[in-house]
This record gives C-alpha cells, structure tokens and sequence, in this order.
C-alpha cells in the first residue's frame, strides 16, 4: 500500500480519469465532444476543509456547483470534508449527500445512543455493578486507557455502508472523482495523503480526532485528524489534478477576549489556533484563477452535530455569492448531464453470499460471534443486512470496531468479517467512585474497581473481581463458565468477605451505629434469555457477624435490629432481571425489573430459619423535552419464620424514599411507588444524551411489621432535584419533605445504597 506525497502520481491520476471517459462513452461523436471540452477547460480539484459538525456546509456547496454546471475532476478534504468529498467521489450526486447527512442520527452513531438493547444482559449487568462503562486495560502490569473516549463503531458502519460499492476500489483515482483524504501520523506528526486503501477507512482515519476517536493503525502509521497538519489541502488537490482549485473554507467569528479567560477557554482556543494557522497557510497559495467559498458558521461548533442540517442552507448561500466566479468553470448542461451520468454510482450492495467466515481474532471465538449474526451462506443480502449484523457484533464490549469485505465474484461474494478485539486487551479495569452527602450532616464516600479477565477458553470463561472500600467495604471474586458457545448457559461460583456501616433509628431518632461483617460464598446457575432477560438459582452460605460502634445497643428496639451477634445463613437464591433500557442511568426507554428470592434454612447448614422475597420494576416515558420515571416496588418476609432484623428491609435515602435519611426504615414488609416528572434543562453532551434535569417527584409506602418501634402505617412524601448523567457520571442534588422528616442531598458519580432493591443492580 502507497501513501505518499502525491506529486508523484499526478500523471497516474490524469492518465486513469482519461482512460475511464474513454470507456465510458457510447460513441464517436461524444467521445470527440466530450474529449474536446475536456482539453478546453481547466481541471478543477475541489477543496473541502474539516470541521466536525460545520462540514455539512460543503453539501450545500455542491449543489450550488451542479446547479452551475461546475464538473469536478478530483477531490481532496481533511476530516468531515474528507467524508463529503468522498461521497461525492464514489459517485453520489449533491441531493443524495443531502438526504444522507440530514438522515443520519448523530446521536446514535457518536454517542452510541440506541446500541444499549443490543448488548448481552450479562454485559449489562456488570456494567451497572461497576456503575460505569469506562474501561481501562492492564498490560504487562500496567494500567492502559483507550485510544479515544468515544467508541466509533457506530461512525465506522456508517462510513462503510455509505460508499459501499466503492469500498471494492483499492486505487482511488479509479473512483467516478479521483481522491485524496488527509490524516496525521502521530508518530512523525507528519502529513500522510491517502490514495488507496479501503475508502471508508480512509475516511475514519481523516476525522480520528485525538483523545475522542481511536486512532487508525495503517501500516506504519498510527493515523489521526488531518486538521492538525492540513486542515485545508490545496497543495493535495494540486498535486492531484488540479490547474484550479475550488475551494470551501469554513469560517468561525473571532473568539471575544472575554471568552479567552480561563483555562479550558484557552485549551479549547489553542485547537483552533493551530487550525487556523496551517489553513492560512494554505489559502495564501491562492491564484486569481482560483475560487475561494467563505462559509460563515455563526455559532455552530465542532461538536454540535445536531444542527448540521442547519450549515447545508449556509454553505449554499455562501456558494451563490460567488456564483460570477463559478460561472467561469461552467460547461454546457448537455455536457454536465453527461458528465454527470459518468460519474454517478448507486452505493448500494445486492449479492447472494455464498460463504461467510471471520478474520483477524486472537481470543474472541468466531462460533461465538456467530450466534450474533443473521446472514448465513445463499442468503441474498444488501448494505443495511450487513450494517445490521456488524452493529450487534459491534455492542460487544469485546470488540473495538467490525469491518468486511466481499471478495470473490461480485455476484456470489464471500463475506469476509474483520472484527478488532479492544485494543486495552481482555484483562480489563472498571473504576468508580460515589459521595453522598446529607442536610443532617451524613457523608457516604464509596470507591471501587470491577476487574475482569476476558477469554480464558474458547467458551468464555471470566474471572470477575470486584473491590470497593467506603461505607461499605467489600472483596468478591468469581469464576463466570458458559456451557455452550452462545453463552446462553452458565455457572458462576463466588467467595466474598464484606463490611458495612448501619445506623439504628428507634422513632426516627438515631441511636446507634453497628457494623456488619459478611464472609461467605456460593455458586449459581443461570440462562440468559435474548439480550434484556436473566435467570439465577443457587446456593448461599454466609456467616454474619455485628458489632456495636457507637450509640447504646441495649435500647428498646436494638435487641429487634441484632438478634444475634454471629450467625450463620445458608440456603437457596434466586433472581431474575430484565433490562431494556437504552441508558445506565437517566434512562427514557425500555424497561427494567428485578426480582430475588432468598432463603435461609437449617436443613442446608444455617443457624436460622428466614425467606424473603423482593421485587421491583421502573418504568421510563419518553415525552421529548420531558420525561417520566413510573416505579413500584415491594419485599415481605415469606413463610412462618420471623425475618431477623438484620435482614430486614432497609428503606431511605434518595433512591427509595428522599425525604428520610439511610437506613431510617427497617421493616419486615412494605410497598412503594413513586412517580417522577423531568424537563430538561440543559444539553452537556448532546450526542452522548447527557444533560441536566429538572425533577419533580412524589412516592407513597406502605410499611409494616416495622423493627424501628414505628406504627404500621403509609408514609407520602415529595421531592425535587435535578441532576444527570454528565461527563463525570450521575449527579443529583434535591430536596423532599415528608410528614414527620425532610432531607436535602448531593450525589456525585457511584450511586450510593444497599438497603433495598431498588439501590442495586438495574435500578442504578
């Protein structure tokens, strides 16, 4: 593979794109016209500059140029320009760009919003015990972060189904529009034009932006954001093709001197600086004979992909104003229908296949990818049955990215998958922290790390490890083996030793402080059922210890909270869960529930008899600026046996009822709903569906058989906060009042609780 400084191949280029009208043309005559107009007008290369977002502007250049009858003889763009350059090189008219770019959902293929239903539940599930999806590796004894804080499959299917059928054209000046994309090698920070290759890959590596995209390894080089080097490539579109350049320069308004003040302000400008300063460098090269569209961008930024239907009127507005210029490069429109009718391609993919087979995997086992795929051999197939299968593959947190390629007869290809493992490797670090901190002086820090060694044999097997130190300290370690490739059967045997803090509220008066201290273990077997559902049943053994830390434990009410100082329980457990929701937290679809059964019984080697059985499930509703979360939960102690007091139902705080403070409700049975109504109020990160709510709540509970020495009875209280899933995780800060109680609150990041169902699991 070639990339190089592209002088050398300017005559390649010329030769190719000559050779392709040749074979092009029905017949003499219009090979004798068309071969005529071509001597008699200059080559023109477009130039598209980068610019995330505000690249949209370039499709509403083209259409001004079709509508010019302006042909373009080769292409050269940097980031988002190299995507639309591409697009229209690979033989997309200006009105398909235009439905293309407005159709696309920039939150899903940026942000990954939508993808969550296609994850396996286990990896859900883990992923909310950690509390985060920020992953990081462990290599030969170091700690690794990835290449870029955004996964980009989402962007690499959409780049591939886009020039599908150019895909198959190694040479890009045998493209309709002879090519060049921009990128940097980061090991060099030298500039590397891309000439030939897989198209949609060249794309990517154009707009890797540094720290948000992952980088493209190509051959020697480890490529990013052509901006940094070249973020407007005149000299490429020359050395390509071109006597004139057309050139599309996105133009922000300066920086007010106010808005430069403090650090990231400066941070954030240092970018553009750079930018700024190889663009003007470039457009000083500029020639009478050449063509320079300013695009105004307002206030549109890099980031705001949500507005890019916006910049298209921007870019045609600016394009018309320099029409008189354009006109100059204007063909007669029956030579514009035909060259135009040359260089159009349908991007589309109708084959039948006749084999499927997978490519480039070390630890990851085919058979298992396999199960995530439709397409089998002599299936027909078109681009959105490929994209469909490379994007459940692509939810897998053990792949980077999924790539393909058809090889073999056009019409009977082979599909060939080219996933990429993560590149942070299959020994893998979750790391969390959470504070709470109360009106009445109550402050909770929790700080952990969810390990996990990926692959240890073909079927999948894992060594889960998690640690966590706080209010509540814990060690767990565990053995996850699958039964068959699919991974829908599993056992799962664990050991643990923990330690809590409980406070003990007699009347709601705070009395005393215990400390529970659990060493135990276990083993489960489980199914999974399709992505959203699992099922667990197994057994539990645990010695609970708990000692006095504060406060006077002989008090009416404390005998009830500790019955006994050591005690062993033993039995069978059993859970299931069901998570369709499309975010961890601050969710607006789909569901989640969970139930768990637990049993202690002397016959499997306890010191007391107990059962209980919890449940509950929430509900998002989506109302677009609004949302509303419906929740019910419920516990009761099952059977004759009365429920320890140490293990019963612990209620309060912000997760079940706000306006008491943790622990302050231990009963034997309850119910509780709630209902809460959001607004959003500000947009974060758009494309990453984090920004800030306004909340507005209220929740009722039934209580009984309650260890607190409190009269059966409903509680009803109210709430407000706001909060969000932002850049540092979940936060909330709020206020809620009930009849006897009130509270106010802050939590940052790692949910902070354990008493109920509804502060575990799916639910945080």
């Amino acid at each position: 593979m070639s990339l190089f400084p592209v002088r050398q191949h300017a005559g390649r280029a010329l030769a190719a794109a000559c050779t392709a009208i040749a074979l092009s043309v029905p017949s003499p005559d219009t090979a004798h016209a068309q071969t005529s107009t071509d001597q008699a007008r200059p080559r023109i290369g477009l130039v598209l500059a980068g610019g995330g977002a505000k690249g949209g502007a370039h499709v509403g250049v083209l259409k001004v140029l079709e509508e010019q009858h302006v042909p373009i003889d080769c292409i050269a763009g940097t980031s988002m320009g190299a995507l639309v350059g591409a697009g229209y090189a690979a033989g997309m008219p200006a009105a398909d760009l235009e439905k293309f770019i407005v159709g696309i959902d920039w939150d899903q293929v940026v942000g990954g919003i939508g993808r969550r239903h296609l994850e396996p539940i286990d990896q859900k599930r883990l992923e909310t015990l950690a509390s985060s999806d920020f992953e990081l590796g462990v290599k030969d004894g170091s700690v690794v972060s990835p290449g870029g804080l955004t996964n980009t499959s989402g962007i690499d299917d959409l780049l591939r189904s886009y020039v599908a059928q150019a895909r198959m054209v190694s040479d890009f000046d045998q493209l309709p529009i002879p090519y060049r994309a921009v990128a940097t090698d980061m090991v060099t920070g030298n500039m590397v034009v891309l000439d030939h290759g897989d198209l949609a890959t060249a794309m990517r590596a154009s707009m890797a932006i540094p720290g948000a995209f992952a980088p493209v390894l190509w051959d020697k080089w480890i490529l990013s954001d052509g901006g940094q080097v070249r973020n407007l490539p005149v000299d490429v579109a020359r050395e390509t093709c071109a006597d004139v350049v057309i050139v599309v320069n996105l133009v922000v308004p300066p920086t007010p001197p106010e808005k430069l003040v403090q650090a990231q302000q400066l941070v954030a400008r240092s970018m553009d600086v750079m930018l700024q300063s190889n663009v003007n460098l470039q457009l000083a090269t500029l020639t009478d004979r050449d063509v320079r569209i300013d695009v105004p961008m307002g206030d549109i930024g890099t980031a705001d992909f949500e507005r890019v239907p916006e910049t298209i009127p921007l870019g045609e507005a600016a394009a018309r104003k320099m029409a008189d210029r354009l006109a100059l490069y204007s063909i007669a429109p029956e030579q514009y229908a035909a060259w135009r009718q040359r260089v159009t391609v349908s991007q589309g993919v109708e084959a039948r296949v006749a084999d499927v087979r997978f490519e480039g995997l070390r630890h990851v086992n085919p058979e298992y990818l396999r199960t995530f795929t439709t397409i089998r051999p002599g299936d027909e197939v078109d681009s959105a049955a490929i994209s469909a299968d490379a994007n459940r593959m692509a939810a897998l947190e053990d792949l980077d990215s999924v790539s393909y390629r058809l090889e073999g007869d056009p019409a009977n290809p082979t599909l060939v998958w080219l996933p990429q493992e993560t590149a942070i490797g299959n020994n893998r670090l979750r790391p969390s922290m959470g504070v709470f901190t109360g009106g009445q002086g109550d402050l909770r820090f929790l700080m952990g790390a969810q390990y996990v060694r990926h692959w240890l044999n073909p079927r999948g097997g894992q060594w889960r490890t998690n640690v966590q130190i706080g209010y509540e300290t814990l060690l767990t370690t565990s053995f996850y083996q699958p039964f068959d490739v699919s991974q829908r059967w599993f056992v799962e045997p664990t050991v643990f030793a923990g330690r809590t803090l409980e406070d003990l509220y007699v009347d709601y008066e705070k009395v005393a402080e215990y400390r529970f201290s659990d060493v135990g273990g276990g083993v489960d077997l489980g199914a999974h059922f399709g992505s959203s559902a699992q099922l667990r049943i197994g057994y539990l053994s645990t010695t609970r210890k708990a000692d006095l830390q504060t406060g006077i434990g002989n008090l009416p009410g404390a005998e009830k909270l500790v019955p006994e100082i050591d005690a062993r329980d033993a039995g069978m457990v059993a859970s299931a869960i069901w998570d369709s929701r499309n975010m961890a937290t601050f969710a607006t679809e789909g569901f989640a529930a969970q139930i768990r059964y637990v049993q202690s019984d002397e016959s499997l080697g306890a010191d007391r008899n107990w059962d209980k059985l919890e449940g509950a499930v929430r509900v998002p509703v989506d109302l677009g600026r609004y949302a509303m979360w419906l929740s019910l939960a419920g516990g009761t102690s099952v059977g004759d046996d009365e429920l320890p007091g140490d293990r019963a139902f612990v209620l309060g705080g912000p997760r079940s009822l706000p306006a008491y403070q943790f622990d302050e409700l231990r009963v034997r049975d309850y119910w509780l709903g709630s209902a809460m109504f959001l607004w959003r109020l500000r947009e974060l990160v758009a494309v990453r569906n984090q920004a800030l709510y306004g909340g507005l709540g209220v929740q009722v509970a039934g209580l009984y058989d309650r260890v607190d020495l409190v009269p059966d009875g409903e509680v009803y209280g109210a709430s407000a906060f706001f909060g969000g899933a932002t850049p540092i995780g979940a936060l909330t800060l709020g206020i809620a009042g009930a009849e006897n109680s009130w509270a106010v609150w802050l939590t940052i990041g790692r949910p902070i609780g354990h008493g109920s169902i509804l502060d575990e699991g799916v639910f945080r």
